[in-house]
């Protein structure tokens, strides 16, 4: 072979090799891009995703609080439904601890009171404490009320109430009030 076909095929190899790089950067190129554009999509397909979760949460919310409501008018029909309420008034000299129901000689409720629950009854809440079908007639609703009396001492205390159940909805309340000229709280039972 001579000098001159010698050069032709070392030339003509360089350029096999340039076009096989050239080829070569362009696969990587072509991989590279549809790459991005499938990490595109696939963030489009899980920002959707996550708008569509968005609203079915949104749903679900509104569903449960409609069949709740439905819930509460089969369960507790505005004829027969009876509520029971507890407020606090003012509340400086008795720390409510917590509270036993009774209904016609049957614990119907009991309830144990957390730091926030006491401070929301003395920033003037009212917390629905028992819900409950009730027959009209007579009836007799016992409250025993157990917490800190005045210098801190432990304090029960009971009051009860006898009354009359008619035709619709009764609501009883349950009210703790502080008596200044004693100087001691006072448990009443009131209906509405």
């Amino acid at each position: 072979m001579n000098r001159s076909n010698l050069k032709q095929w070392a030339w003509l190899i360089c350029v096999l090799f340039a076009a096989k790089s050239w080829a070569n950067d362009q696969s990587i190129d072509f991989a590279a891009k549809a790459k991005q554009e499938s990490a595109k999509q696939a963030l489009a397909t899980v920002s959707q995703l996550s708008k569509d979760i968005q609203q079915l949460k949104s749903s679900v919310v509104d569903l449960n609080k409609d069949l709740r409501l439905m819930e509460e008018e089969l369960l507790f029909p505005s004829s027969t439904q009876a509520s029971v309420f507890v407020s606090l008034d003012a509340g400086e000299f008795f720390t409510l601890e917590s509270i036993k129901l009774k209904l016609d000689g049957k614990v119907i409720a009991s309830h144990l009171y957390s730091e926030k629950q006491r401070q929301a009854l003395a920033r003037g809440g009212v917390q629905r404490l028992h819900m409950t079908n009730l027959n009209n007639g007579l009836h007799t609703v016992s409250a025993f009320f157990t917490g800190l009396g005045p210098n801190g001492r432990p304090y029960k205390r009971a009051t009860e109430l006898q009354f009359t159940k008619g035709k619709g909805s009764q609501y009883l309340e349950l009210a703790i009030m502080d008596d200044y000229a004693k100087q001691e709280p006072v448990f009443t039972i009131k209906q509405w």
